[in-house]
């Protein structure tokens, strides 16, 4: 690596009117995460050839790298529609659209690379292209599309086997209509790769729950839970640590000793003490608690934005942590014990700064990550103003979703019932905590309730959110908005109580995960 940097360098000095040598020295930056360096030489680039896509593009994934999206979004604008030069162009700008959101122009641009790819000689190329085709169309809500697309991927590359679990996603299967004796074939001629037979364990999990053979259908989870947790280092004791963590430094006498010494938390003029931007509503909780339908529910208010899963506070976070420790912290126990010390407002501000400019053109917008639980008393600490729901479940049907989803990233303690129940239980532990510390700042909202009684529900989340009632809210199978959850598929049906209480059918299973919350005095019947 520095053998290139130094070639790169003496290009630059013997030919600095050659584009093509500031856009590798840019590219070598850019893998180096020196984002200072790789903005500055691609605009070197661009002064010498202000109209080569090639440079553009490498000056927005340059500034997607340092989290400035807004800026990102601003330069995109004049890459729609313009002609790739080769696939890997198509690729590059069809995944730069994506990271934006744009979905429409991420489409435009895999269907451009299609033009590229001779079937007869590059079919799994072509395979991908359409795999990816079909999960931008169910972020869109057009299942059947998805469903073709998906067929024309595997019938160009019969081993993808993440399009066979997307596929079995997609709907709900019936008796008649599966996928099931291909899916078995698919295992029984042998998978190497224990993600790969993961993914085709949990596809015929999904299919065979679909058709109501609920044993089969866990006997195959299981095995595909086993597949993709002997892949992970892991060590659920550490979490649980970090949450406990959480809960003693963040204590009732670290807010009344904050309290006491910053009236602004408990004002309710204008104070300079503390960021007064009131738009975030944060939905939060464990995954596959609901969490989706609750945010299609507000965000299909006129005044409403859902800017879906952020990391932004999280960083955020880290930015202060960074300008607060002498050193960087060792472990996330330290990380949690030194982020008490940070600046609350300065967070809260540039949270909001970092969330445009998706955000600001509503009154309100949503963040939805899951696991802004752990950052409770941060938000309200920097945003006091934001609304915080906390979306819940019955605890048996919490952890059995969450065991059957195969998660892309993240949730390394839902494969093994074991330790899903100790983290549940750690988790439940937490959020019990902020509410005691927290008194009337977090507004609870359960899942079954919502399917219940939607209307009623609806009309409490908006009077906590501070919306005035609007009658499509509850008609949030009809919010076009784009969704990337894995319930992508679901929240465009109407509402539905089939999944509550869903755990029943496989109470023998999950047995050793409801003797572990029962003795943690968490209710389960």
């Amino acid at each position: 690596m520095p053998q290139a940097k130094q070639a790169c360098q003496k290009i630059n000095q013997d030919f600095p009117e050659n584009a093509d040598g500031w856009y590798a020295t840019s590219f070598l930056a850019f893998q180096l995460k020196n984002t200072e360096l790789a903005l500055a030489t691609i605009d070197k680039a661009i002064q010498l050839q202000p109209t080569a896509l090639q440079w553009q593009l490498q000056k927005v994934n340059t500034l997607l790298l340092m989290s400035d999206k807004s800026a990102a979004k601003v330069l995109a604008k004049f890459l729609k529609h313009k002609q790739a030069a080769d696939l890997a162009q198509c690729h590059d700008l069809a995944m730069m659209f994506t990271k934006l959101n744009d979905f429409t122009q991420a489409q435009y641009y895999y269907q451009q690379a299609l033009a590229f790819i001779n079937q007869s000689k590059h079919p799994k190329e072509r395979a991908q292209v359409y795999f990816n085709l079909a999960s931008i169309s169910r972020y869109q809500g057009n299942i059947n599309l998805a469903e073709q697309q998906l067929n024309q991927a595997l019938t160009l590359n019969p081993k993808d086997y993440e399009a066979y679990l997307l596929r079995a996603s997609l709907k709900k299967q019936s008796k008649t209509s599966n996928h099931i004796a291909q899916l078995k074939q698919v295992l029984a001629q042998g998978i190497k790769q224990p993600i790969c037979k993961a993914q085709i364990h949990y596809a015929l999990a999904k299919e065979l729950e679909d058709i109501q053979q609920y044993p089969q259908s866990f006997e195959q989870l299981s095995q595909g839970a086993k597949a993709r947790r002997d892949c992970m280092r892991y060590d659920v004791e550490q979490d649980i640590l970090t949450l406990q963590k959480i809960t003693t430094t963040f204590n009732q006498y670290f807010f009344k000793q904050y309290r006491g010494s910053n009236a602004a938390l408990t004002s309710t003029e204008g104070v300079a003490g503390v960021c007064e931007n009131s738009e975030a509503i944060f939905i939060l909780g464990l995954p596959r608690t609901g969490s989706t339908l609750v945010d299609r529910i507000i965000s299909h208010h006129s005044d409403v934005f859902s800017a879906g899963e952020l990391n932004n506070f999280a960083l955020c976070m880290m930015d202060e942590i960074q300008k607060t420790a002498k050193s960087a912290p060792k472990s996330r126990q330290e990380l949690v014990e030194v982020s008490r010390n940070i600046d609350f407002k300065t967070l809260g501000e540039n949270y909001i700064k970092s969330t445009r400019p998706e955000t600001g053109l509503t009154k309100k917008f949503i963040d939805k990550l899951p696991l802004n639980s752990l950052y409770v008393g941060l938000i309200h600490l920097a945003l006091p103003k934001a609304k915080i729901i906390h979306v819940t479940r019955h605890p048996l049907d919490t952890c059995y979703s969450i065991y059957k989803q195969m998660f892309t990233n993240g949730y390394p303690f839902s494969y093994e019932l074991t330790e899903l129940a100790k983290y549940y239980i750690a988790h439940h532990k937490m959020m019990q905590h902020w509410y005691r510390v927290l008194p009337n700042v977090i507004h609870q909202v359960a899942y079954e309730d919502v399917v219940n009684d939607l209307t009623v529900e609806a009309k409490k989340l908006l009077a906590y959110c501070q919306l005035d009632w609007q009658a499509q809210c509850v008609d949030f199978q009809n919010n076009s908005a784009p969704a990337t959850t894995a319930s992508a598929s679901q929240v465009r049906e109407k509402i539905y109580t089939s999944s509550a209480g869903k755990w029943r059918h496989y109470a023998k299973e999950l047995q050793p995960i409801k003797q572990l919350l029962v003795q943690a005095g968490i209710a389960c019947d």
